[in-house]
Parts: C-alpha cells; structure tokens; sequence
C-alpha cells in the first residue's frame, strides 16, 4: 500500500470549499481550529468563471480569483465540519460540495 492509501483508508468522501483568495487566511484558522482532530487538507488557487464579474481586473481577464480547499474525511465528519466552519466564519460566502471517493481498483 502507498502512504496516501494508508493515510486516508478511512476516508469516504472530499469536503470541497471554495471561497473568495481573501478570506485563505480566517478560513484556514478555523479549518485548524476543528476540535474533533487535526485536519489535513489541500488548497489551491482556482479561477472560477462566472457573471456578473465584481471589477474591471476580473471583467477584462474573464474570471475572478478564487481558493479551493478539500479535506478527506468521512460523511458525518464532513457534515459536522461544514457546520463548525459557518457556525464559527459565519461572514465567509462560501460553496461546499461533498464528493465520494471511489475505489480506483
């Protein structure tokens, strides 16, 4: 088994959010903050593509700048963690997807 396997084998799901770049910081506080355990989690920049654009930067590059995190974890635990995350960054406007994670074998 590869250490990314033995990492997550208990993981069933990704938390996807995806925020606003501005708000990484107060985001990831309170990802780190999640009493339950320490997470781990990948974040990236992403460009999201979408009407109205808020500024001219974003009118005349098409897309405006956005952050990613995903978080493996298990149904309930997502669940509670998406719940942590408003109860605690009520101000954070924010879209939260939960995606299974399939067995590649």
């Amino acid at each position: 088994m590869n250490a990314l396997s033995t990492t997550h084998a208990t993981s069933d799901c990704i938390l996807k959010l995806i925020f606003d770049q501005q708000l990484y910081d107060e985001m990831t506080d309170v990802l780190l903050s999640f009493p339950e355990r320490s997470l781990e989690f990948l974040s990236l920049e992403v460009q999201a593509h979408m009407q109205p654009l808020e500024n001219i930067t974003e009118e005349v590059s098409g897309f405006k700048r956005k952050k990613m995190i995903e978080v493996n974890t298990q149904v309930d635990e997502a669940k509670r963690l998406y719940r942590y995350i408003l109860d605690n960054f009520p101000q954070a406007q924010l879209q939260a997807q939960l995606l299974p994670l399939l067995s590649l074998e």
